[in-house]
């Protein structure tokens, strides 16, 4: 079951993301993320849920454009525990993710992650759209864009990832 994630989660969450990613950094991106009210959307916060277990989580949070300081949705983190990856839990979030975004009416979604997973969601090259990835992001290869409104005209530039996600 996909669900809004709650406040009471917040521990739980942290706890996936720590042992879906086996250390500190990703969960302290997360605590970041959520403790800042002008990047953490709630209505875009999702877990996953087995047996009354948080067994996974998603968030989406703002970015912006370099020049322009356009806002920029981008899908990160998402961890599912060990003991449930390949069971189709990221998969759920994922299509969560690109389905909330859609209603919120926003016409694109960014990623940085393994374009084998997520070009199935539709996601694409940024840089072949004209989005930039920033300093920060690992590869141009990885850094994504799920296209929402095929009608909208899309920023074009760099993209400035928010302060946690700079650490």
């Amino acid at each position: 079951m996909i669900r809004l994630a709650r406040e009471d989660d917040w521990p739980t969450i942290l706890e996936v993301h720590r042992a879906a990613f086996g250390d500190d950094d990703v969960p302290r991106l997360a605590a970041e993320l959520h403790a800042r009210p002008d990047l953490y959307l709630p209505e875009l916060s999702f877990v996953a849920e087995k047996n009354g277990l948080v067994v996974g989580h998603v968030m989406n949070t703002w970015n912006w454009m370099e020049e322009t300081e356009e806002r920029v949705l981008q899908l990160s983190p998402l961890g599912v525990l060990p003991a449930h990856q390949r069971r189709g839990h990221g998969s759920e979030l994922v299509r969560a993710s690109l389905d909330a975004v859609r209603a919120a009416g926003e016409p694109l979604l960014l990623v940085q992650g393994d374009p084998a997973y997520y070009g199935r969601f539709g996601f694409v090259r940024a840089d072949t759209l004209g989005l930039l990835r920033p300093p920060e992001a690992l590869n141009d290869y990885g850094f994504q864009v799920a296209v929402l409104e095929p009608e909208a005209t899309l920023p074009q530039g760099r993209v400035v990832y928010s302060e946690p996600f700079r650490h």
